[in-house]
């Protein structure tokens, strides 16, 4: 039975024709394009459309960081098609082979490109947190893929469940050739699952979806906390790294996690006052909206009702605790 949270994703796409973002095509076989970030990394900025069949379902923003010994892929997108595209973009790059991957969550835009990794590079290791290695077994990766090949009228088709097989539990420090890669995992986020992956050496963290840069994410308290995302932004500033990677939108400094970290604290302290007040979620949708204009061209302003929706319902939780 298809999750939550897929249910969700497929109601925001048929309903993207109204919104004020039209999809942004992708060329059929075009190249994906990387920009380097620093002295060993490079993202591939991806549309923050939902799937459909002009972006073939990418929407993610995948990274590759060049070591002495390999590559290493940080969620290589949302299909074996894009994944393939990826490889080919850093083939224009290096010749040296990806030796491992990291998947920050769960979510099927960020790790069904596993298979691509795994078809040219079978010895190539992928992490994850533990909980998504649980739910991979237990079926979630067949529900994303077909979710994807619905939304993109089978552009996405042929692509298999390859997930991860190492899995984390947060703290570890895993050194790949010359470099250190630390593991964060500050509990449920996004989701139950998230992991950031700090480098060290080029002072960046990649944050998967616990940052994003000027988008309204569409999570629910099924899969998420805002509470626990809260926390995790936070953590993600005590690092100081320069350069934050986020899951969606554009990397840059800090400013990114400042962004979001006053964005989820301004929502929740809206809900929480409203609520409080004795008013319902589609009550205070409109006052919020106003309060919050200065996110208005932010991608998905319009779904702010929904995820205040959401938020209302872990507040609601919250006062029983």
């Amino acid at each position: 039975m298809m999750t939550w949270y897929c249910r969700l994703l497929l109601g925001m796409t048929l309903c993207s024709s109204v919104l004020a973002h039209p999809p942004t095509s992708l060329p059929e076989n075009g190249e994906l394009v990387a920009r380097k970030i620093s002295e060993h990394i490079y993202v591939v900025h991806g549309p923050q459309a939902f799937p459909n069949p002009q972006t073939a379902g990418f929407m993610n923003n995948p990274g590759f960081i060049l070591t002495r010994d390999g590559v290493v892929v940080v969620d290589p997108g949302s299909s074996v098609q894009i994944g393939r595209r990826l490889l080919q973009s850093i083939r224009k790059i290096t010749g040296k082979p990806v030796v491992a991957v990291f998947n920050t969550h769960v979510h099927g835009d960020h790790w069904l490109g596993n298979q691509a990794i795994r078809e040219s590079y079978p010895q190539a290791r992928i992490y994850a947190h533990q909980r998504m290695l649980e739910q991979v077994e237990a079926g979630t990766g067949e529900e994303w893929i077909a979710l994807f090949s619905r939304l993109t009228a089978g552009a996405t088709d042929g692509t298999r469940v390859i997930g991860p097989d190492i899995g984390l539990q947060g703290g570890e420090v895993i050194p790949i050739g010359e470099l250190s890669f630390r593991i964060h995992h500050t509990g449920k986020a996004h989701s139950d699952n998230d992991i950031m992956i700090e480098l060290p050496a080029d002072s960046a963290l990649f944050t998967g979806d616990i940052v994003t840069n000027k988008r309204i994410q569409s999570a629910r308290p099924g899969d998420s906390d805002i509470f626990g995302q809260i926390h995790a932004v936070e953590f993600a500033l005590k690092t100081n790294s320069r350069w934050y990677l986020p899951g969606h939108g554009q990397s840059g400094g800090r400013e990114i996690a400042e962004r979001q970290l006053q964005f989820l604290q301004s929502l929740l302290n809206a809900v929480q006052r409203y609520y409080d007040q004795g008013m319902s979620d589609y009550e205070m949708v409109e006052p919020i909206k106003k309060e919050l204009s200065a996110y208005s061209d932010w991608y998905n302003f319009d779904e702010l009702g929904r995820v205040i929706a959401h938020v209302f319902l872990r507040v609601e939780e919250k006062s029983f605790e």
